[in-house]
């Protein structure tokens, strides 16, 4: 480094807070939210039914929550190697944290822009600590979600990846991922609205009490059903597909991805709500993987409670976790909900 070059850090440090968007909109379709539910287990009828979508208030079908997994990834993974310098996707990548900010429902045939930037960046013990930032806008309706993935990276040095690890993964990764790829394009930060107060189909808020559990749900993921994540979500990761690759980034074996158990993990809270389009934020933080066996499903059980009310204005904080064995899947796990 010569005098007056930035470091990495700096380089990195600079970039913090600068928004590209996405150069054409992605159009929400009505056979893909359908789609994305099932990847998800979500019976919700808001996704499935156009006739209950009405009744509820709604003029389309209503997105699972966790939708802007399908074009927010890929924005955020082309910010990051195009236009944040310092490869911080490099191999070892991990996702810790990840919470949403609900305004308005992403519905079918909606065409949605989604906003990206780095939001914070800092090191620890040399290793990369980062939150990338993901607004999604819809042409007529304005802003309707804020999302936050955190992530930790092993920083300038992968060190313990093998010295054959990008031989493995592309062999097994897929081909046409860098294909029709239209480049994200400088932007500046959308005005946040108002929220939208409803009144929204979800069971009454009289019926709940402080301190009462939610039914228990067990929920199989099999290989089958990580890999028609992939292909709903686009989701290249072989980590989630491939043995080798999981072995040769120190992983005991194909992980499920963590945004379809948290996916799955607000399915399983809108059923017992009703109207998805009630959340009004949702946060988690991700505490072990669910690792995939060959021949036999992971049994993931989700349970939650109501921690808090607020009848002033009918609101709720529920409180929800996964365990895979005994062990903690998520850790410090909220949803704020308005209900009717």
């Amino acid at each position: 480094m010569t005098s007056g070059e930035l470091t990495r850090t700096e380089a990195i440090a600079e970039m913090v807070g600068e928004v590209f968007t996405t150069a054409d909109y992605y159009e929400v379709g009505r056979e893909k939210v359908r789609e994305f539910a099932r990847a998800l287990h979500d019976d919700n009828p808001f996704h499935w039914d156009e006739a209950k979508a009405a009744e509820g208030g709604h003029p389309a079908l209503l997105a699972p929550l966790t939708m802007v997994a399908i074009m927010g990834t890929k924005s955020q993974a082309q910010l990051l190697e195009a236009h944040i310098p310092g490869n911080l996707l490099k191999s070892g990548v991990l996702q810790v944290d990840q919470s949403f900010t609900f305004h308005k429902p992403i519905m079918a045939g909606d065409k949605l822009y989604c906003d990206v930037n780095l939001e914070t960046y800092r090191t620890v013990a040399g290793a990369d600590l980062f939150t990338v930032k993901t607004l999604v806008r819809d042409v007529d309706r304005g802003v309707l979600q804020e999302s936050w993935t955190s992530l930790a990276g092993p920083g300038e040095e992968a060190g313990r990846l093998p010295d054959d690890f990008d031989d493995i993964v592309d062999r097994v990764i897929f081909s046409g991922a860098d294909s029709h790829v239209q480049p994200l394009v400088p932007s500046s930060r959308a005005e946040i609205p108002a929220p939208e107060g409803g009144p929204w189909t979800t069971i009454a808020f009289d019926e709940l009490t402080e301190g009462m559990d939610l039914p228990v749900r067990r929920q199989q993921f099999t290989r089958g059903d990580v890999i028609n994540y992939i292909g709903v979500s686009g989701d290249p990761n072989p980590i989630h597909h491939s043995d080798a690759v999981a072995h040769a980034a120190g992983l005991d074996t194909v992980v499920a991805q963590a945004m379809l158990t948290l996916g799955t993990a607000a399915g399983y809270l809108t059923s017992f709500v009703g109207d998805p389009a009630a959340f009004r934020n949702m946060s988690a933080r991700f505490t072990s993987p669910v690792y995939i066996p060959a021949n036999e499903p992971a049994v993931v059980e989700y349970s939650a409670k109501v921690k808090s009310l607020d009848p002033a204005t009918k609101t709720a904080m529920i409180t929800f976790g996964a365990s895979l064995n005994g062990k903690r899947v998520f850790g410090r796990c909220t949803a704020n909900v308005q209900f009717a």
